[in-house]
């Protein structure tokens, strides 16, 4: 029913064009060679093969094609499964018809997206999961997904992962806000992303949650 609904909503948009739908996990990477798409909207919870699976499953054999989950689960350890999977967007399925359009959309522009109700969450358990570690920052995973940051660019993106603003990250660091940004608009090229939410769900996908 909800695979009808979404098909019949996504072929109102003349960019989109639908070439298959599947049961679960399982028929989508028996499928996905044949029916060739750009992008895939996954489902987590199917039969014997679940979404985090199926995904990972796809990504290593077709590695150019980008991944939606679309899901009611809204706990971070399932977005940082999904991540890590390589999923590129992480969508709830109450989300209004436009969100999910510009998810698409942009994962296919090579964005990652997050739905924007998840974020201030995800933060908020990423800070709390920090908390043991945050006074040094060499434990920061952040330099094992970017080696050339600088002392301080890491101590930067440190803060950008808990959530922080520039002014506070200013405080933090007792940088000017140029200064901050400066050191932002140098993060952002060094880890191949272009705002804030690409960054912290950059982090998130390589952060180790269980310490």
């Amino acid at each position: 029913m909800i695979r009808e609904g979404l098909v019949a909503m996504l072929t109102q948009y003349l960019d989109i064009n639908i070439v298959g739908t599947c049961c679960d996990g399982q028929n989508a990477i028996d499928t996905v060679a044949h029916l060739n798409p750009n992008v895939i909207l996954m489902d987590i919870k199917m039969g014997k093969v679940n979404g985090f699976e199926a995904t990972r499953e796809i990504m290593t054999n077709f590695p150019g094609i980008k991944v939606i989950m679309l899901t009611i689960y809204e706990d971070s350890e399932s977005i940082r499964l999904a991540l890590q999977a390589g999923a590129s967007g992480y969508m709830l399925k109450q989300a209004s018809r436009e969100k999910l359009v510009e998810a698409i959309r942009l994962v296919q522009k090579g964005e990652i997206v997050i739905d924007s109700t998840l974020l201030n969450q995800l933060v908020i358990d990423y800070t709390r999961l920090s908390q043991g570690t945050a006074h040094n920052s060499h434990n920061s995973n952040v330099t094992d997904e970017c080696n050339d940051l600088t002392p301080r660019e890491s101590e930067v993106a440190r803060f950008l992962a808990q959530g922080l603003t520039n002014k506070e990250i200013s405080v933090r660091t007792h940088l000017a806000v140029d200064t901050v940004k400066t050191h932002l608009r140098s993060i952002y090229r060094k880890m191949g992303v272009k705002n804030r939410s690409h960054a912290i769900t950059k982090i998130m996908r390589f952060r180790n949650f269980n310490h």
